[in-house]
């Protein structure tokens, strides 16, 4: 039930693959990540599309330029300051016209300019800053847009101007084979014309960042929602982790054979796209209004749940009858999963997509009329074709006071529509993200990486551990930097609370990432305070962003700064006013243990029969004293230990503490 929880919600929605990967224009893991061409004397200067102007180099590393040039030309390749000549280099393109060639580190600063040229041609990339560039990754809470309605997400689009921020976000791509091309329309200078598409917490950081530091901060983007690990990770490091070898090997081994099918489902998917919100069915308004004969419809009872989904272009209708008249009206859907759009009396009074929430909505009041009305409703998943309508006690037309429940019968068809082509989730397969939107950039230097994703791994949370940790140390080999900084987010809490404790899938995959932390150079930021029960999507993403930030000023800044939230030490059992209890003892603690609430939430002990309960917990300097008069011998302790914890535990920075589990058997 998770997983299809998650589908449901998860951004899948901005498939457009119109750019995406090709059959053919492979490149081999070995090469240089230049675009590949057949030798041709007269091609053109061209560089990898990553340098543009308003592009940023990373400070304190050489600075990797590649391209395409004739065969065998002597390519040049200066870094200019205004009249000065900071550095120039030159090198050969080889018999394919690929050439490559590094420059002298420098340090934050700019603009400059970056002067390409070969005999015939020079190119010149204006408006080049140096600074701290960071790579951003994931699924669709690192994607999520500041404009996707993340709290508070006008103003800060409306203050975005900032010169010295900027991004670049590689388009969504996949392939059965490592490539070269760089898909993207280039880079961007934070302002509020185009901050509204940056990834919330990708803005968030580097705001932080770069008002903290004064250098310039830079964010590739390459993410795609509802995606897992492995399609990030390269094939030839999954062959070494337990679980995905064999599907690694397939992919190696019958590269061509996939990149056909992936190929054909891209057409498909294109069909997919062009179909789920065209306006042909109701072009001419006859299927809105009242007197449209909808008897051959099925008569079907609305609102549906998760057992009972419609599926492909759903449209429904159903007829009101109004005695009087209202001065005010609302109306209340409840769900519209996920794409949709309702109408009155033929004129559409509510629109939703993919990435919205359901609410309730006002309506102009003169859309009704005194006797018959028809409401109309067309629905579609993109993600799954599970197509939900309605939710129990948030279903109704509010006419002033007086709710109209709109539970019961509607008329409902799926054939006014063609149906929606099967297209498979390709992009989920080993590697194929790495290859088409990690591998083309894995030569420009980077600070680090902020990634956030495992919501889609949380069904194999028993094989996320070696996974992630392979991820990690597989992008540092491609980066050939071994303490490559990678800042992650823990997952946030989602689905309803319960109230007592249970086994979670969620608190198992949160484990995992943490195991991450044995790696150097990584640093975590908790989110268990911050989720939402009904939105896998939360929509505070600043203090995401920040927690990220101060891991940015521990690990790769060397700042002395509280940048974790509290996390176990160590455990002991004790004997305390005459009773056995736990202690927990803690760091990061920076300054003291605080709770938010009247008392200390989300302990759970267990004895030797292993059923947790629900245990008190009091705060005693840097530890907390865990115990229950249930339990009279504690074995087994667990905090934040569930899908949606009420979890309250904080350091003095406001950080939340680490979930975890402690046993003494282990």
């Amino acid at each position: 039930m998770i997983i299809t929880k998650f589908r449901l919600w998860a951004n899948i929605a901005i498939i457009a693959l119109l750019n995406s990967c090709g059959g053919s224009n492979t490149a081999t893991p070995n090469s240089n990540d230049i675009e590949q061409h057949e030798p041709n004397m007269q091609t053109s200067l061209k560089l990898a599309a990553i340098f543009t102007d308003h592009m940023v180099l990373q400070r304190n590393k050489a600075i990797v330029i590649w391209g395409q040039a004739s065969v065998d030309a002597t390519v040049k390749v200066s870094l200019l300051k205004g009249q000065q000549n900071l550095s120039t280099q030159e090198t050969q393109a080889d018999e394919l016209g690929q050439w490559q060639l590094s420059l002298p580190a420098q340090t934050a600063g700019g603009p400059f300019e970056l002067r390409v040229s070969q005999a015939d041609n020079t190119v010149h990339i204006q408006d080049v800053l140096v600074g701290d560039v960071w790579l951003a990754s994931g699924q669709s809470n690192m994607e999520w847009k500041l404009s996707w309605q993340v709290d508070n997400w006008q103003q800060e689009v409306a203050d975005s101007s900032n010169g010295n921020i900027r991004f670049f976000e590689l388009e969504k791509s996949y392939n059965a084979q490592p490539q070269s091309h760089i898909p993207s329309s280039g880079w961007k200078i934070a302002s509020p014309a185009t901050s509204s598409e940056f990834s919330a917490v990708a803005w968030h950081f580097a705001k932080r960042y770069q008002q903290h530091t004064g250098i310039p901060v830079a964010i590739i983007d390459s993410t795609w929602g509802g995606t897992p690990a492995e399609a990030w990770t390269s094939t030839t490091a999954l062959q070494t982790i337990k679980g995905y070898e064999k599907d690694a090997t397939d992919m190696l081994q019958n590269a061509q054979q996939w990149q056909d099918e992936f190929n054909h489902n891209d057409q498909l998917e294109q069909q997919k796209w062009q179909m789920l919100d065209s306006p042909d069915a109701y072009a001419d308004g006859e299927i809105l209004k009242a007197d449209f004969d909808d008897s051959p419809w099925t008569p079907t009872n609305l609102p549906t749940d998760e057992n009972t989904p419609l599926s492909h272009i759903v449209w429904a209708r159903k007829h009101l009858q109004l005695s009087t008249k209202a001065q005010k009206v609302k109306i209340n859907i409840g769900e519209l999963n996920q794409i949709g759009r309702v109408f009155i009396n033929g004129q559409q009074v509510y629109k939703e997509g993919w990435q919205d929430t359901t609410q309730e909505l006002e309506v102009p009041a003169d859309v009704l009329q005194l006797g018959d009305n028809i409401i109309v409703i067309r629905a579609v998943n993109s993600w799954d074709n599970r197509v939900l309508i309605g939710k129990k006690d948030h279903f109704y037309l509010q006419l002033d006071d007086t709710k109209l429940d709109l539970s019961g019968q509607w008329q409902v068809s799926n054939d006014i529509e063609p149906k929606i082509p099967d297209v498979k989730f390709y992009n989920w397969k080993s590697g194929v993200l790495f290859n088409a939107m990690i591998h083309p950039v894995i030569n420009y230097p980077i600070s680090g990486v902020i990634w956030y994703q495992g919501e889609n791994n949380v069904g194999a949370n028993t094989l996320y551990s070696d996974l992630f940790k392979g991820l990690i140390n597989d992008w540092r080999v491609q980066w050939q930097e071994p303490a490559l900084p990678f800042l992650f987010v823990q997952l946030a809490s989602y689905l309803k609370q319960q109230d007592q404790p249970i086994n979670s899938d969620w608190a198992l995959l949160r484990e995992a990432q943490a195991s991450a932390l044995t790696l150097p150079n990584t640093g975590m930021a908790v989110t268990i305070d911050i989720g939402d029960a009904d939105d896998i999507h939360p929509r505070n993403k600043a203090d995401v962003g920040e927690r990220l930030w101060r891991a940015a000023q521990h690990i790769v800044l060397n700042e002395d700064i509280p940048y974790s939230g509290p996390s176990i030490k160590n455990v002991e059992a004790k004997i305390v006013a005459g009773k056995n209890v736990l202690v927990v003892a803690y760091e990061h603690v920076h300054g003291g243990l605080n709770i938010k609430g009247d008392e200390l939430r989300g302990f759970a002990i267990a004895g030797s029969n292993g059923k947790f309960v629900n245990a008190q917990a009091v705060i005693a300097g840097d530890t907390v004293i865990v115990s229950s008069a249930k339990v009279k011998q504690p074995q087994s302790l667990r905090y934040a230990w569930a899908d949606n914890s009420p979890a309250n535990l904080y350091n003095s920075a406001n950080l939340p503490a680490v979930p975890f589990r402690y046993s003494f058997d282990q």
